[in-house]
């Protein structure tokens, strides 16, 4: 698969949405494929934001001008939450972040048209 950049924004869900936990889950989670290790790069363009997903071990911060990495990996599917750990701002604490772990032909798919390729 060809290297290319993956940008977008989520926002809290809406209420209204079925099957989705309030201030936990985003109208467009990121996707992940299973069993392959991937580098994730978090950054900031305002305050420091604190990335946190609990199940998975992790915690690491946004800072504005830096740029941080950590590796996940999960060898089975499904959906994972977390939230802003900083009180970074008026309405920002307890960010929701959802990451959805899924096959890597079901990747392929979704990394294609996040980027418009497809």
């Amino acid at each position: 698969m060809p290297e290319f950049e993956i940008r977008f924004s989520a926002y809290i869900a809406s209420p209204d949405l079925e099957e989705s936990f309030r201030l936990l889950d985003v109208d467009s989670r990121v996707a992940i494929p299973i069993s392959t290790p991937v580098r994730v790069l978090v950054t900031s363009s305002d305050v420091i934001h604190s990335w946190t997903i609990q199940p998975l071990g992790v915690k690491i911060d946004a800072v504005p001008g830096r740029l941080n990495q950590c590796s996940i990996i999960s060898k089975i599917p499904g959906v994972l939450y977390g939230q802003c750990s900083e009180i970074c701002g008026a309405n920002h604490r307890f960010m929701p972040i959802s990451i959805e772990f899924i096959p890597i032909n079901v990747f392929k798919i979704w990394a294609l048209k996040i980027a418009g390729l497809e």
